[in-house]
């Protein structure tokens, strides 16, 4: 059933001739595409007759045509560039429509197919993966990277060159990659593409604004690209003392690529007044030290920037952005920027906006969302009793604040609350107070602290989007399927009690069995007497005793029970397919494996899925890693119902990033499954297998240990493929399924 990529062709060839004589091709003319196929290098051939079976479903007139295309782009790109060039023209089709791929494909010309060429240096379509996930590991954001002329950054996504080829050798382009991310990824954590409100306003004074942003700020200057150019010279002055603090070991490696940039600036001879006095700050930038040739003027810049990297702050660089755009405005000629900095690539104000712009207008329609809703909650009284303290009882009102009385709670008002109920023309049965006026009537939430309290607020904005594999094309859709979290809500049902009573003479067993497990092996190096030789203090002893010294005599390792470090995420099937028997024996199992690894001290996280179609994958929380097993978490436990279908390859891919940020030294993945991948659109058959396949691929390339637990008594023929073979077990009666789950637990941590 499943194999290498070529037993997938005859599927496709049969599929792409059915779809042909669906469109009254005839004999002479099918041949004839089969003909063009079979000319092609089997090693490409796969992903062509892909794109012509997705291309012969809209329309298969387009199919002899874009074959023609690919035979032409053949003759002039490599195999490994015309696999990029045919990966190009299927995300056009994916993301923008044939049209679009009709434009892309008839671009035969050198130029347009120069990109492609791939003499030496590096793709970003190469480095991509690794890069988005060493982003995430360094600064915790979901940062997308996409293919620009510029690098830059609007604090959603960065922007990188396509191709980088500076250097001969591989490693140094993708080491230029990784400090241009690095570099982005400081700019926005560090506040120099969204300094706060208050601190721009300080700036703009008599223009005050409710939401001022960067572009707002470099209005304020007659010369933009001058104060804009300056400014990213600064903050890469004053952001290089954090970067080295954060990742030495890269910066380590940047003054050669500094020194590699320095050669190709321009002569400062050959710029006039103001483009050679930012020549001068990019070149200090380069080289840490300004010329003995260097002017007073330019020397006084540079001792600034010097105090700057030495006593870093946000505040003091805005600052000497207009010092020194006063004194780079009074040299002559007109500023056009030139050739920019490759490491520091260029700010674009605009973009920041635009992008901000959307966020907050995001953000007011949830705002409004939670007033409405706040409206309908029931009346509350705030518990008095010491003996009930909760969130309501653990802080006072401010007296310079605002805040809305309504139905029993204090609700805090920031700037964006206050306008839009103001616009609402008030609340119905809300009034706003100083919080001079409140005493001990009650303590302030947030909105967002209500939400999380009352659990009432269902998280609809956003998504986070992953990438599928086509085993057809044999590349991945980008950005394909859009995955929504969400906690489920508790439910006030005693489940947990019941099911802990029902097993309760084998929740005693557990509990002793799980104790035992308590420490973990560990190696211990350097002693007298052990299990096996120590190589690293044998090689110490050889060199001692040639340099007669007296060598250490602890040639042994042995293992010592000292600590488990283990880090388990459970990932619940919740389609359609597990009402009844089948979800109240996922929820049990759920039950008795938190009772066993509270006794055992391993961190884990329950989590679920469902979801339908690609653009709505649900990724439910049932308790995270940093979650205590509370009263709310066994309420959610009870919470879990059915839903959809069964679109794994999200959920997976989500489950890998969560426990790569985890610190653990084994790290487990276990699915709870009755089934195969099936969603309600194509994701099914070999199509669902393959891209659960690729995903669980990814996570084991992490580090991540996966295995499957499922009750489908057919799923010997899909597992197997999917997770190896030994890496999933079938249950055959769903009842076994909570004693079950327990001991292989044990086993695979043992």
């Amino acid at each position: 059933m499943h194999g290498t990529d070529e037993d997938h062709i005859p599927h496709l060839k049969e599929d792409l001739i059915k779809n042909l004589r669906l469109d009254f091709f005839d004999d002479d003319e099918i041949e004839a595409v089969l003909r063009d196929l079979e000319y092609l290098d089997k090693r490409i051939r796969q992903k062509t007759l892909a794109l012509c079976q997705t291309l012969s479903h809209a329309s298969s007139s387009l199919v002899p045509k874009t074959l023609k295309r690919i035979k032409n782009a053949s003759r002039f790109l490599t195999l490994r560039e015309m696999d990029r060039w045919i990966t190009q023209a299927f995300d056009t089709l994916d993301h923008q429509g044939v049209d679009h791929f009709l434009g892309f494909i008839s671009r035969m010309d050198e130029e347009s197919l120069w990109e492609f060429l791939m003499p030496k240096g590096l793709t970003l379509q190469e480095v991509a993966p690794v890069l988005e996930t060493y982003v995430r590991g360094i600064s915790g954001l979901a940062l997308k990277l996409e293919p620009r002329a510029e690098s830059y950054t609007d604090t959603a996504t960065i922007y990188l060159p396509h191709f980088l080829n500076r250097y001969d050798e591989r490693d140094r382009n993708f080491l230029l990659y990784k400090f241009i991310v690095v570099h982005k990824c400081a700019q926005i954590s560090q506040g120099t593409l969204a300094p706060g409100p208050e601190l721009l306003n300080t700036f703009i004074g008599d223009n005050w604004q409710p939401y001022p942003d960067i572009e707002t700020f470099f209005r304020l200057f007659q010369e933009k690209d001058l104060a804009i150019d300056i400014y990213n010279i600064l903050e890469a002055v004053r952001l290089e003392p954090f970067l080295e603090k954060e990742l030495p070991g890269l910066m380590k490696e940047v003054p050669g690529l500094k020194k590699d940039f320095l050669k190709d600036r321009a002569p400062l001879s050959s710029l006039n007044g103001k483009s050679a006095f930012v020549e001068s700050l990019y070149q200090f930038y380069l080289k840490g030290h300004t010329d003995e040739h260097a002017s007073d003027t330019v020397r006084s810049v540079t001792e600034r920037m010097s105090a700057l990297g030495k006593e870093p702050s946000l505040h003091k660089s805005m600052e000497d952005l207009f010092s020194i755009y006063q004194t780079a405005s009074s040299l002559e000629g007109s500023y056009h920027p030139r050739s920019h900095l490759l490491l520091l690539g260029v700010i674009k104000p605009e973009e920041v906006s635009l992008h901000l712009k959307e966020e907050r207008r995001a953000h007011q329609k949830k705002l409004e969302g939670m007033i409405t809703k706040l409206i309908n909650m029931p009346s509350f009284e705030p518990q008095k009793t010491s003996s009930h303290k909760n969130i309501f009882t653990e802080n006072m009102p401010d007296p310079a604040k605002e805040y809305l009385l309504i139905k029993g709670r204090v609700i805090e008002l920031d700037h964006e609350t206050k306008n839009i109920i103001e616009k609402r023309g008030g609340i119905p049965g809300g009034i706003i107070v100083n919080g001079s006026d409140i005493g001990g009537a009650g303590c302030p939430l947030t909105l967002n602290q209500l939400a999380e309290e009352e659990q009432v607020f269902e998280e609809v904005e956003g998504g986070i989007l992953y990438d599928e594999w086509d085993y057809k094309r044999g590349g991945y859709k980008k950005s394909w399927c859009t995955l929504f979290e969400h906690t489920i809500h508790p439910v006030h049902e005693p489940f947990v009690e019941l099911t802990l009573k029902r097993y309760s003479g084998y929740v005693n067993i557990l509990r002793k069995k799980f104790e035992l497990l308590k420490r973990e092996p560990k190696i211990v190096r350097r002693q007298k007497e052990g299990d096996d030789i120590d190589i690293d203090a044998t090689v110490e002893a050889f060199s001692d005793i040639r340099a007669g010294l007296s060598p250490n005599e602890n040639f042994f390792t042995k293992y010592d029970r000292q600590e488990r470090n283990f880090a388990v995420l459970f990932l619940l099937d919740m389609s359609g397919s597990t009402k009844g028997w089948v979800n109240e024996a996922e929820k049990a199992s759920l039950v008795l494996m938190a009772e066993a690894l509270e006794a055992l001290g391993d961190r884990y996280a329950v989590y679920g899925f469902s979801g339908m179609t690609r653009n709505r994958c649900d990724y439910y929380c049932v308790k995270g890693f940093e979650d205590s097993y509370s009263d709310i978490v066994k309420k959610r436990i009870s919470g879990i119902t059915p839903k959809d279908y069964t679109r794994m390859g999200p959920p997976i891919r989500h489950s890998t990033r969560i426990l790569k940020s985890v610190e653990a030294r084994t790290k487990l993945f276990i699915t709870l499954s009755d089934g195969k991948p099936e969603d309600y659109d194509t994701y099914k058959g070999n199509y669902g297998i393959e891209d659960t396949r690729k995903a669980l691929m990814e996570a084991k390339q992490q580090g991540i240990h996966s295995f499957c637990i499922t009750i489908d008594k057919e799923a010997s023929s899909y597992l197997r493929y999917m997770y190896g073979e030994v890496n999933y077990i079938v249950i055959d009666d769903v009842k076994q399924l909570p004693n079950r789950i327990t001991e292989i637990y044990r086993r695979l941590t043992t």
